[in-house]
């Protein structure tokens, strides 16, 4: 099916202000609905999808739960998955998983670290289980004049470091929503954006926060593994020079109410001397995994 993003880009331009506005709250109440269901289920091991235990697997039922591993899903049990739902929905429950269990930093979307010829490239890890998404250029194009000719993505699973599903196992089909959703993100990102909601927010969505925002609402935490971001702060004080003391007590206090050396210094230190602070994701964030495309003969 084309998707001419042209024509969408028209209609929502003859949209008036208020369709815009209504359609937006519509959307959003539609989320929160899903999202308030997905945690109460969630909390209790039930999927909020099919109404049964993370446990259990019904072959003839399937669903996005099973991903989870909690049950006997084996990956001979995948294609029933894809067929019976696409890209977007099994990459937000994936997404909304692992934020139950740290939020935004157990998905790595980094565009930063995406190559200029992926569609998309991301790892997502909860518990002990990574997924990662892969699509090139050529795979949303389907590989033309062969049995691959349309547009798929690339999908891989691993176990406590093991194989379990890897990216050439399956040439995951997009559905028609799916094609409509990144086509119009791709070619009419000005207007139109692809997300998971605020729960199935990943680093990318973090580090594009301003950072007076991220120091502002950022606790520290002593354990590396559970951070979200890394802060480097410079201080140069050259024209007033600060004391060793002054040092130690900005650390104390950050200590104290449970902010960022940063924050303090940031405070304390603003009418005598340049405080410079760059924010990086913590290095505990899952590396993206690397699909090596197979050149065609």
């Amino acid at each position: 099916m084309q998707q001419d993003t042209v024509k969408y880009r028209r209609i929502f331009e003859e949209m008036s202000p208020e369709e815009i506005k209504e359609m937006n709250r519509l959307s959003d109440e539609e989320h929160q609905r899903q999202a308030e269901a997905f945690r109460a289920g969630y909390e209790k091991g039930i999927c909020y999808l099919c109404n049964k235990p993370f446990k259990t697997i019904s072959k003839d039922n399937p669903c996005l739960h099973w991903l989870l591993r909690q049950c006997k899903f084996k990956k001979k049990d995948f294609p029933k998955i894809y067929e019976s739902y696409g890209y977007g929905n099994i990459a937000a429950f994936i997404r909304w998983c692992a934020n139950q269990e740290r939020f935004l930093s157990n998905i790595n979307d980094l565009e930063d670290e995406k190559s200029d010829r992926k569609i998309l490239s991301y790892t997502v890890k909860w518990k002990n289980i990574e997924w990662t998404f892969d699509c090139s250029k050529n795979d949303f194009q389907g590989h033309e004049g062969t049995s691959i000719d349309y547009p798929h993505y690339h999908f891989q699973m691993r176990i406590d470091g093991r194989q379990f599903i890897n990216f050439n196992d399956f040439h995951v089909p997009f559905t028609d929503h799916d094609l409509f959703i990144l086509k119009n993100s791709i070619e009419q990102g000005d207007w139109f954006k692809q997300d998971f909601g605020a729960i199935g927010s990943g680093m990318q969505d973090a580090i594009s926060v301003e950072l007076d925002d991220i120091l502002e609402h950022t606790s520290r935490s002593d354990n590396e593994d559970e951070a979200t971001y890394h802060f480097s702060t410079m201080i140069d004080a050259r024209d007033n020079p600060i004391s060793g003391e002054v040092i130690y007590e900005i650390q104390q206090e950050a200590e104290r109410i449970g902010k960022s050396f940063a924050f303090v210094a940031q405070k304390r230190l603003k009418e005598r001397a340049n405080v410079q602070t760059v924010v990086s994701p913590s290095d505990s964030i899952p590396d993206i995994a690397f699909r090596t495309e197979h050149k065609r003969r």
